[in-house]
């Protein structure tokens, strides 16, 4: 069956089992509980002498959003990673590898990075943004665990930190479809002797619901947080593109997902966000809340954002220099994969992925924004870096975080310098 009428059909399939995801935790918590998790936006604020009064959002902008639907074919992100199909049909070594690095990832993980692991897994229904607060770095990310607790970012928490119901997530950027039309087995089923099961006596990560592998949902889910983040919070952007897909990277170390997996949850994630943020009313409601965010850290520091985080940094509290997070965020694009494609292909930007520079290059037009993009890219050839006319550019080899990080001018004669490249 064609995947536009698959979609067809999971779709009104699929809504009353998100209805039943939602509801399963309300038989075992506490009304509070679940409010705390679900709708921490409605909490009343802890109000200190001269800070910023969190303003909630009203009714009315929690409706009327374009982005709801993915701008792609069939309203979803199928077509983003459709390229796996190819992989599977064609590219039966690669199929190899993807298990042999799983099993890699799972078997050799230090105790500390399971915990981390296993702390990426418990957050895909609430309380994502303290799990991801460390990109922040130890002084900031401490102030926004803080205001966090005295639930002094409702905005925030409204769109992005609500569980299943954060407001800039939803449906088509659930990936729930996507699995179902590829219907991928995970890891742990297709070589069950050779994968940890890295269960902690609390929870069990591997009651997945028999749900499909690819791509993964916690990554698309980690990545649109972050990559909608570091929009809003260019300071920061490159450290937060990072956590976001070390969080992908989480799932591998799990052995629930495979690295295609999660490079194709980083590409679903990071469609997603272009789409939110190109939706004018979202992008007013995102821009809110960075500066909901920025206007509490600032408040808590008593210094501009960018100073605080240069502080930070010279004293060695940062979380990762921004040369060590475009460093991870490129190795995580391809998990160590060769080429499978045409090694020589010019760049095809996704027309969405040059806003999501805006606020890093306020100055710059659409079109030297997306020079930028093309100019910080991966390598052309990867494993789902899909070649064909009708894909609507590359998000594989969109590499956000040197985006972010890139250093850029423009001469007199409009001539674009990337990192000391004319481009």
């Amino acid at each position: 069956m064609p995947a536009s009428s698959l979609a067809a059909v999971l779709v009104p399939a699929l809504v009353p089992a998100l209805v039943a995801v939602t509801i399963v935790p309300v038989a075992s918590a506490a009304p509070q509980d679940l409010v705390g998790q679900y709708l921490p936006a409605t909490l009343p604020a802890v109000q200190h002498p001269g800070a910023p009064v969190p303003q909630p959002f009203e009714l009315d902008d929690y409706v009327g959003y374009i982005s709801d639907i993915s701008s792609y074919p069939d309203g979803i992100y199928y077509s983003v990673v459709e390229g796996f199909n190819d992989l599977r049909d064609n590219h039966p070594e690669i199929i190899d590898q993807n298990l042999e690095t799983v099993v890699r990832y799972n078997t050799t993980a230090t105790p500390e990075r399971i915990a981390r692991a296993q702390a990426d897994a418990r957050v895909d229904d609430g309380d994502l943004l303290a799990n991801v607060s460390d990109a922040f770095g130890a002084e900031l990310g401490e102030y926004l665990r803080t205001a966090i607790a005295e639930n002094r970012l409702p905005k925030t928490r409204a769109l992005l930190d609500s569980g299943y119901l954060s407001r800039a997530q939803g449906l088509a950027a659930s990936t729930l479809i996507e699995k179902e039309i590829f219907d991928n087995p995970r890891p742990f089923e297709v070589a069950p002797d050779r994968i940890v099961r890295h269960n902690d006596g609390d929870e069990d990560f591997y009651d997945l619901g028999g749900s499909a592998s690819f791509p993964s949902g916690h990554t698309s889910q980690a990545t649109l947080v972050t990559t909608l983040l570091a929009t809003v919070l260019p300071e920061l952007a490159p450290q937060l593109a990072a956590r976001g897909s070390e969080a992908g990277e989480s799932r591998v170390v799990m052995g629930v997902h495979y690295p295609l997996d999660v490079i194709g949850g980083r590409m679903t994630g990071t469609a997603a966000a272009a789409d939110r943020w190109n939706d004018p009313k979202m992008r007013d409601a995102l821009t809110q809340a960075g500066d909901e965010i920025r206007a509490e850290l600032e408040w808590r520091t008593g210094m501009p954002l960018a100073q605080a985080v240069a502080e930070q940094d010279a004293a060695g509290l940062g979380y990762l220099s921004a040369a060590d997070a475009v460093t991870v965020y490129a190795a995580q694009g391809t998990y160590g994969f060769g080429s499978v494609y045409d090694t020589d292909r010019a760049m095809n930007v996704p027309q969405g992925a040059p806003e999501l520079l805006v606020n890093r290059f306020p100055e710059l037009s659409w079109a030297q924004r997306a020079a930028v993009i093309a100019a910080t890219a991966l390598p052309s050839g990867s494993p789902l870096d899909r070649q064909v006319e009708d894909a609507g550019g590359s998000w594989q080899r969109v590499n956000l975080a040197a985006a972010y990080a890139a250093e850029v001018s423009v001469a007199a004669d409009g001539t674009l310098t990337v990192n000391g490249v004319a481009v």
